[in-house]
């Protein structure tokens, strides 16, 4: 066992990690609900960038507008654990250290 080899690799591989998290801010994914009146954006780290709400969303009851911005924020959420869980796999060889 050559500890200088697996020093080495396990500094290629955090340098691999650091950049694909770079990437990942810079990926958007849009989640929406109501046939498109509650969109959310994020990017591939899960963070929330934008919120649009259609005009006649606000017609709803409060309980309404409030379920649909949370299964928006749920498909977006989703996607992004997808795009995040892609990128990461290549690097750790399918294996899902980093569970979103």
């Amino acid at each position: 066992m050559d500890i200088q080899k697996m020093i080495k690799d396990a500094q290629v591989m955090q340098k691999s990690l650091m950049q694909a998290q770079a990437d990942l801010e810079k990926v958007e994914v849009q989640g929406s609900s109501g046939g498109g009146l509650i969109e959310i954006t994020m990017n591939g780290q899960g963070e929330l960038k934008g919120i649009k709400i259609k005009k006649e969303t606000l017609e709803n009851d409060t309980e309404t507008v409030e379920d649909l911005i949370m299964a928006a924020f749920k498909d977006a959420h989703t996607k992004a654990a997808e795009v995040s869980k892609e990128k990461l796999s290549k690097l750790t060889g399918g294996k899902d250290l980093f569970p979103f």
